[in-house]
């Protein structure tokens, strides 16, 4: 990753490609009882002979991305609530929202840290794909290290389990 910005390039590229943190710049209504858990996604639409696939996927893309921008506002779009400071942290979301917005993603050499791409800092980091298609909430990291794969592990056991003792403490003890 040092050495090589070519590499650099298609690295960013395939992570942009696929984890987002920013919702399309569309302007639509929002209906505030709009729940999208409760509905099935779109339907892609199937090619028929004698029909212009071009406009098939131009239709298609604007149905898709409105769905993004829609869905993306209800589930991705942070708001605090009183869960975000409930171990006192009064003065700031231990989510750690807003996040920093970063305008082009980079590797850091000093902290040998990869930083991506962050339009809105209010969003979580999501795939459009997952988001439309799913109609959930989520959160994608992009895990590179042990440390960072170990540190996921320990959020996810504590996640599913709630228990008082946090995993890192049981781990510990053995």
């Amino acid at each position: 990753m040092r050495e090589s910005e070519s590499y650099q390039k298609q690295f960013f590229d395939f992570f942009e490609s696929i984890i987002h943190h920013h919702l399309p710049a569309l302007e639509i209504e929002e209906d505030p009882a709009y729940e999208p858990r409760i509905e099935r996604p779109p339907v892609p639409p199937s090619p028929k002979s004698g029909t212009d696939h071009l406009e098939i996927l131009r239709e298609w893309e604007s149905v898709f991305v409105t769905e993004v921008k829609k869905c993306g506002e209800v589930l991705q779009r942070h708001e605090c609530k009183p869960v975000c400071h409930k171990y006192g942290n009064e003065d700031r979301c231990r989510f750690l929202f807003p996040h920093e917005i970063v305008e082009a993603s980079h590797f850091d050499s000093e902290t040998n840290s990869v930083v991506l791409l962050c339009r809105d800092g209010r969003v979580n980091y999501f795939n459009p794909y997952i988001l439309v298609f799913c109609r959930h909430n989520h959160d994608i990291k992009c895990i590179l290290s042990g440390k960072s794969a170990k540190a996921a592990m320990f959020y996810i056991t504590d996640y599913i389990t709630k228990m008082d003792t946090k995993t890192y403490e049981m781990l510990s003890l053995m």
